[in-house]
């Protein structure tokens, strides 16, 4: 048998290992959005108008996607004091979010935790819950707070 044989062989027989050892690399691919069934989707209405609605323009969005993957990747779970702290802080509803376009080239993103999403009350805050991020029109984080 040739090489070339043995190498087709090989990647045939191990190819679906190597690639699910590339997750443990960090190269994975995101999840897929999850769909509602037909019977849910066919009771929305659309707005006739956008107008009212958040606007964020791509360089902004992009910025957004960036700091959100540094902050809580989709992967890692966050520390805390106990089991339904840290389940409530890895889920990303948990985070109000705000960007702020400084100029065509720098972007402000800001996640501040709201607790109560996953009704939990905290008598002492958590101080470092949150975080802001300073990404520019590359997707580089600058600075972070």
């Amino acid at each position: 048998m040739s090489t070339t044989s043995w190498f087709v062989m090989a990647a045939v027989l191990c190819g679906p290992m190597f690639l699910s050892g590339c997750s443990l690399l960090g190269y994975s691919t995101p999840k897929q959005a999850e769909r509602a069934p037909a019977a849910e989707s066919v009771k929305v209405t659309f707005p006739d108008s956008f107008e009212q609605g958040t606007h964020l323009d791509g360089p902004a969005m992009a910025a957004l996607e960036v700091a959100m993957n540094a902050f809580l990747p989709p992967d890692r779970r966050p520390e805390a004091r106990d089991e339904a702290l840290a389940r409530c802080l890895a889920r990303r509803d948990t985070y109000d979010t705000t960007v702020v376009k400084e100029n065509d080239d720098l972007y402000f993103v800001s996640f501040l935790p709201r607790l109560s999403r996953c009704g939990i009350e905290l008598e002492t805050p958590i101080m470092d819950a949150g975080a802001v991020y300073a990404i520019d029109a590359r997707g580089r984080i600058l600075a972070e707070l």
